[in-house]
């Protein structure tokens, strides 16, 4: 049985997303992490998409242009 904080965190992300994106980065990110979810995307105002995987930004996609995100920079 999941806990009190986990199921009250899954309540507020039911909350947080239209159609298949999330309505900040915050949300994003802890519904791209375990036990969440893997993926998560959030859509900002000017149309830029910004891709989470496992709590990290991986890519940010603006103007039809994807740019992968280096976590080694």
């Amino acid at each position: 049985m999941e806990s009190t904080d986990i199921l009250q965190i899954r309540e507020w992300l039911a909350t947080q997303e239209n159609d298949k994106y999330s309505f900040s980065h915050k949300a994003a990110i802890i519904r791209s992490c375990d036990p969440f979810g893997l993926m998560a995307d959030y859509k900002d105002t000017d149309g830029t998409i910004y891709e989470y995987f496992d709590g990290q930004l991986t890519a940010i996609n603006k103007g039809g242009v994807r740019f992968q995100v280096d976590d080694n920079t």
